[in-house]
């Protein structure tokens, strides 16, 4: 899947009517999710994904930490220059852009270590993360 059709998705989903605003936004999802991957998963999503917009998989993969402090809807907003409320409908969005570009086994494998914080935000809808 190109950039351009996962900026579309993602803007589609969110409302976000500035292509570069929607871009700065999910890089800001990416980073967040970064975050809480460890390096191999970092480097098996960031595969999957066109390199633009796996850059900040790339950049930020040495801060993955088991103990994440920071609630993951909270440094989705921080990271995307997002209102805190938006936090949650642009996480999905973005997950649902990765989900449909990428392998669902991979991403059962590259999801499994991921915060209850995180997967939280898939319980309703079964589309952002393969079962």
């Amino acid at each position: 899947m190109y950039e351009d059709v996962f900026i579309a998705e993602v803007r589609d989903k969110t409302g976000i009517t500035d292509p570069e605003r929607a871009r700065r936004a999910l890089h800001g999802v990416l980073h967040a999710l970064a975050n809480r991957l460890p390096d191999g998963w970092v480097h098996q999503l960031a595969a999957e994904l066109p390199p633009t917009l796996a850059e900040p998989l790339w950049a930020f993969q040495h801060l993955y930490d088991q103990e994440v402090h920071v609630d993951f809807l909270a440094d989705v907003a921080a990271r995307a220059d997002v209102a805190p409320a938006a936090a949650e409908r642009l996480a999905r969005a973005v997950f649902a852009a990765v989900a449909s570009a990428c392998d669902p086994a991979l991403l059962r494998r590259v999801y499994a270590p991921l915060t209850s914080d995180v997967l939280v935000l898939t319980e309703a809808d079964a589309s952002l993360l393969p079962v």
